[in-house]
């Protein structure tokens, strides 16, 4: 009998918790005057960044790594119904990026942050560490692969095939490119036990992986 070839999709999630959080923030200021709304960012900047620089431990933590890009300054008029020009509007600000491992102590930053004149936060992103991440997405691939092998049995079981042998696998779908494992998490604000207080609490990371499998059987009689 003429082999059939069989071809199915397999997946594999697994949700693990966070060990770490890249934020995002942003010092920014504006007024009539470009000078002093420099100023004003500066020293705002020197405020967050020494906090950051004294966090900062590789190995260690609470914070593993932080970056400051530079301070761009630009302008805008603001506009007005009777189209009438006014003096421009100057701007400052500084992207800044920091890696936390502690996330106690990166609640605790933010609300200090709150304090310093013109902090905002644009995001955070929660991640694995890279061991533990490699650990994670080689078993959701394996996984992956079971579950097509698992599918592969149940077409074949339902006309009446014998065993099944694996012929390829690729991890795109049809006509796509193969993808990396996906990691997705989100936190949310969680009111804390003091009127003043901030805390975070982010969701598992859920890492996905999909594989498209060819599989040949042939009749068991």
């Amino acid at each position: 009998m003429t082999p059939v070839r069989i071809t199915v999709r397999g997946t594999h999630t697994v949700r693990v918790r966070p060990e770490q959080a890249t934020i995002n923030a942003t010092l920014s200021g504006e007024g009539p005057a470009a000078e002093p709304v420099f100023q004003a960012v500066t020293a705002a900047l020197a405020e967050v960044a020494g906090s950051l620089e004294i966090r900062c431990r590789p190995r260690r933590g609470p914070v593993t790594r932080y970056s400051v890009d530079q301070i761009r300054m630009g302008s805008y008029r603001p506009p007005r119904p009777d189209r009438a020009e006014l003096a421009p509007i100057h701007t400052a600000a500084v992207p800044i990026t920091a890696t936390f491992t502690d996330f106690d102590d990166l609640a605790a930053w933010v609300q200090w942050c709150a304090g310093v004149a013109g902090f905002g936060m644009t995001g955070i992103r929660w991640s694995l560490g890279e061991a533990r991440r490699r650990k994670v997405e080689r078993k959701t691939r394996r996984q992956a692969v079971r579950d097509a092998g698992r599918r592969a049995r149940d077409y074949a079981d339902a006309l009446d095939l014998g065993s099944v042998e694996a012929t390829s696998i690729n991890e795109s779908g049809p006509g796509g490119a193969a993808p990396r494992p996906m990691l997705m998490a989100k936190a949310s604000a969680a009111p804390a036990d003091g009127p003043g207080d901030f805390s975070l609490r982010p969701d598992d990371v859920e890492v996905t992986a999909e594989v498209e499998a060819v599989f040949t059987a042939t009749s068991g009689g």
